[in-house]
């Protein structure tokens, strides 16, 4: 039986786990849907004229930035499964937190590489469909773990009935 104290350090942690994880996904949005190619702080640090820049390398910028957005937005998704298991004391956001997190990562990853036509492609995607082999035995654990409940429920019902 867990002791008060260790609830209310499992309730801190996830609570600031959860808020972690909501400003990481809030930058990795950021990142994915909203920031420039080029900020003005880019071009002070450079010293580069913004305006000479072949346009085919600020539209690779962006989708250099948008891959970094899926990792930060995966990675803020997974701090969230993490937080909410540690409050809900359940393992299922654990699961369906990591679940998701790496989809959106590595699927951005690969939406990434075959924009540019990386010579890498053949690494990156098998890196995603072992994040998507990952994600579906997560998910496929998770509905086990809820049917096996459901039957021990049902099961403690007929056995209280009787």
């Amino acid at each position: 039986m867990p002791t008060q104290e260790r609830l209310r350090k499992d309730l801190l942690g996830g609570a600031l786990t959860t808020a972690l994880g909501v400003f990481t996904l809030g930058i990795g949005v950021y990142f994915l849907f909203l920031r420039p190619s080029l900020l003005p702080e880019d071009i002070r640090h450079t010293g580069i004229d913004a305006a000479t820049l072949p346009v085919a390398f600020v539209d690779w910028l962006g989708i250099v930035f948008s891959t970094w957005g899926g990792f930060i937005a995966g990675f803020g998704i997974v701090l969230l499964g993490i937080g909410a298991s540690l409050l809900s004391r359940r393992t299922l956001w654990l699961y369906l937190g990591t679940a998701a997190g790496v989809l959106v990562a590595f699927g951005r990853f690969v939406i990434s590489n075959i924009l540019i036509g990386s010579d890498f492609l053949w690494f990156i995607a098998t890196m995603f469909v072992l994040a998507l082999v990952l994600a579906t035995v997560l998910v496929l654990n998770v509905i086990r773990r809820h049917r096996t409940n459901e039957t021990a429920s049902s099961d403690v019902d007929r056995t209280a009935r009787r």
